[in-house]
C-alpha cells in the first residue's frame, strides 16, 4: 500500500517545536536539582514531588500532543499523526519488552550453565558446594549436564557473549526511560535470590579470604607475614590458588578481621564459602538501595540505569557477588560516602571511606579528593586545622583495625606485596609485553612506571579542578570525580579484574557521556572475559581464554582509555567541569 507523502506544514511538526516532546527523554540535559543538597527541607519536598512531577509531565505531553492533532483541519492527516504516534508507543513497548525478556532469558541461561557439573564457569569446588537446586535440575531437564568437553565451553562462550549483549540492551532502555525503576529494582532483587542458588563462580579468591582469616583467627599468627604454605594441612591448601598459597595477605586490615571472625564462626569449606557469598549480597544490595535512595532525590529521570548498570550487570552478578568478592563492600562505601557528602555530612563520609580503604586500598583514591575539597572549602587561615582535624579521623580509624598486624617484617599490610602483582587483562601489562619483546626483556618494566606516572597525573589534575572550584563545588562535582579517578585506577593500575568495575558503578549516574560510556563498554568487555576458570579442568580453553583476553579485548580496553583520554584532556583544556555532558564541554571551549 503506497503512502501518500505529507504536506510540508505537517514535516515540519514532526521534526520540530511541539512535537519534538514525544522523542525519548534527553536524560544529558543537566540537571536541575538543588545546588545544595545540604538544605534538608527543600531535598524532602523535592523527594515527596518526585512522583507527582513525572504524571504532569505525562499529562503535558498529552496536552501537547492533543492541542497539535486539534489544530490540524484535515482529518486524514490527524488520523495519520495519530497512528503514527499509536506506532511509535507500540515500538517502544516491544523495545522495552524485548529487552526485559533478554535480561531474564541471559541470566536464567547463565544460572543454568553455571550448575551443569564440572561447568566452565565454576572453579575448583568441594564436593557438597557443588551445584544443586531449581537451576541443577534445569540444566538435566535441558539436557545440559550431557554435554560435555569442548562443546560445554562453545555453550559457556555463547552464554557470556548473550548476557553481555542483553545487558546493553536492557540498560539502554533504563537510560532512555522505557523501563521504570520500581521494574529495574524488582529484576535486580530477584537476580540476586538466583545467586543465591548458584555454585562459586569463576575465582578462588573466596579461599584466600578464609585462609588469611583461619590464619589470623584460629591459628592466632600474622597473615601479613606468614603465608597458606605455612599451614598446608587445612583443609583450603586444596582449593585456595596456586600463585595465592606462598602469598601474604594482601587485603586490609578490616577485611582481614571480617575474614578472622568468619572462619571462626563458620568450620568447614562449604559454609565459608556460602558467608562469603551472603556478605556479598548483602553488601551489592546495600550499595544498590543507597545509590536508588540518593538518585530518586536529586536525579529521578535516572534512578532506573543509577540501579541497572550495578544490578542487573553480570560482571557484578556473577563474577562479583556469585564469586563472594570483597570489592563489593568497597562499592558500598563509595556509595555510602556519596550520600553523605549530598547531606552535607563530610566528616562521617571521610570515616566511611577509611572504612572502605581498610577494606581494599582502592577507596583512598576518593578519600583523598574528599580530604581535598574539605580542605579547599576551608577559609585560608583555618585550613592547617581542617586538614589535622580529618586526616586525625582517618588515622585513628586506620589504627584502630591495623593495630593488631603491626609488624616491622611488612609495615605495609600487604601493599607492598600487592605492588608487584600484574593481570593478563591491564594496558599496562600489554605495552609492558610487547616492549620486552622489542628489548629483549629489558624495558618491560618501563610500560609499569609510565602508566603508575600517569594515574598520579590524572589525580593530580583532577584534585587542582577541584580545589580551582572550591568553595561553591556542588555534590555532583565531587561525586563525578571520584568516578573519574577510579575509572584511570582501574584502567592504568596493573592488573584489571572483572570485580574492579564495582568501584566505579556506583557513580556511573554521576558521569557524563564518556566517562559513563567507559564504564558500560568495559563492564561488556569483562563479562565476556571470562568463560574457562579452570586451567586444569578445560587446559585448552583456558589458554585460548587468557589469549582471546590479551590480545583481543585489552587492545580494544586500550582504545577506550584512549577515548576518555581525549575527553579528560579537552575538558581539563576548556576549563570544564567533570560533570557536565559534552554539549556543555563544546559551548565552554567556545566561550574561552
Amino acid at each position: 500500500m503506497s503512502v501518500t507523502p505529507l504536506p510540508n506544514c505537517v514535516s515540519s511538526l514532526t521534526t520540530k517545536g511541539p512535537m519534538s516532546t514525544l522523542e525519548a527523554p534527553h536524560t544529558d540535559m543537566p540537571s536541575h536539582a538543588p545546588a545544595n543538597p545540604t538544605a534538608s527541607g527543600k531535598a524532602r519536598r523535592t523527594s515527596r514531588r518526585t512522583s507527582a512531577a513525572r504524571s504532569d509531565r505525562r499529562i503535558r505531553r498529552r496536552v501537547v500532543i492533543g492541542r497539535i492533532l486539534g489544530g490540524i483541519g484535515d482529518a486524514r492527516i490527524r488520523l495519520y499523526l495519530r497512528g503514527l504516534l499509536q506506532s511509535v508507543a507500540v515500538q517502544a513497548s516491544t523495545t522495552r519488552n524485548a529487552a526485559i525478556a533478554g535480561s531474564v532469558a541471559s541470566v536464567a541461561l547463565v544460572a543454568i550453565v553455571a550448575s551443569v557439573p564440572r561447568s566452565p564457569f565454576q572453579p575448583v569446588l568441594p564436593g557438597s558446594a557443588g551445584p544443586s537446586g531449581p537451576f541443577r535440575w534445569l540444566a538435566g531437564l535441558t539436557g545440559l549436564d550431557a554435554v560435555h568437553g569442548s562443546a560445554l565451553v562453545v555453550v559457556s562462550v555463547l552464554t557470556v557473549a548473550l548476557a553481555a549483549a542483553a545487558f546493553l540492551a536492557v540498560l539502554r532502555e533504563a537510560w532512555r526511560g522505557t523501563i521504570s525503576a520500581g521494574t529495574v529494582i524488582g529484576l535486580t532483587v530477584a537476580y540476586h535470590v538466583v545467586v543465591l542458588f548458584l555454585p562459586l563462580l569463576f575465582s578462588r579468591d573466596v579461599y584466600s579470604y578464609a585462609y588469611y582469616g583461619k590464619i589470623a583467627g584460629v591459628y592466632h599468627a600474622n597473615p601479613y607475614v606468614v603465608t597458606p604454605s605455612d599451614f598446608p594441612s587445612d583443609p583450603l591448601a586444596l582449593y585456595v590458588g596456586p600463585r595465592w598459597v606462598g602469598t601474604p595477605a594482601v587485603y586490609g586490615p578490616l577485611f582481614t578481621l571480617l575474614s578472622s571472625g568468619v572462619a571462626r564462626m563458620f568450620g568447614s569449606v562449604t559454609a565459608l564459602i556460602a558467608a562469603f557469598r551472603v556478605i556479598a549480597i548483602v553488601a551489592s544490595l546495600a550499595t544498590i538501595a543507597i545509590v536508588a535512595r540518593l538518585v530518586r532525590r536529586v536525579r529521578p529521570e535516572r534512578e532506573a540505569f543509577a540501579v541497572a548498570v550495578i544490578g542487573l550487570n553480570p560482571v557484578v552478578l556473577f563474577q562479583s557477588v556469585a564469586s563472594g568478592h570483597n570489592d563489593l563492600l568497597v562499592a558500598l562505601s563509595i556509595a555510602g560516602a556519596l550520600a553523605l557528602v549530598f547531606a552535607g555530612k563530610e566528616l562521617p563520609a571521610i570515616a566511611v571511606l577509611s572504612l572502605g580503604a581498610l577494606v581494599k586500598a582502592t577507596a583512598a583514591v576518593p578519600l583523598l579528593l574528599l580530604v581535598v575539597v574539605v580542605v579547599a572549602r576551608t577559609e585560608p587561615g583555618r585550613r592547617a586545622r581542617a586538614l589535622a582535624a580529618h586526616l586525625a579521623v582517618a588515622a585513628a580509624i586506620a589504627l584502630l583495625f591495623a593495630l593488631p598486624f603491626l609488624q616491622t617484617s611488612d609495615p605495609s599490610l600487604g601493599m607492598t606485596e600487592l605492588a608487584k602483582h600484574q593481570g593478563w587483562l591491564a594496558p599496562s601489562r600489554f605495552f609492558g609485553r610487547v616492549l620486552d619483546a622489542m628489548t629483549g626483556e629489558a624495558l618491560g618494566i618501563v610500560s609499569r612506571v609510565i602508566f603508575a606516572a600517569a594515574f598520579v597525573l590524572a589525580l593530580f589534575l583532577i584534585a587542582r579542578a577541584l580545589v580551582r572550584r572550591a568553595p561553591s563545588i556542588p555534590a555532583e562535582a565531587e561525586g563525578a570525580a571520584w568516578g573519574w579517578s577510579l575509572l584511570f585506577l582501574m584502567l592504568l593500575g596493573p592488573v584489571l579484574l572483572p570485580w574492579y568495575l564495582a568501584w566505579t558503578l556506583p557513580l556511573a549516574w554521576l558521569l557524563p557521556k564518556v566517562p559513563r560510556l567507559t564504564a558500560v563498554w568495559i563492564g561488556t568487555l569483562l563479562t565476556v572475559s571470562q568463560w574457562a576458570t579452570e586451567p586444569t579442568r578445560y587446559p585448552r580453553a583456558y589458554d585460548a581464554n587468557v589469549l582471546f583476553g590479551h590480545y583481543v579485548l585489552t587492545p580494544v580496553v586500550v582504545v577506550v582509555l584512549a577515548w576518555l583520554a581525549v575527553d579528560f584532556v579537552r575538558r581539563l583544556r576548556a576549563g570544564t567541569p567533570f560533570e557536565e555532558e559534552p554539549d556543555e564541554v563544546a559551548a565552554s571551549a567556545r566561550r574561552r
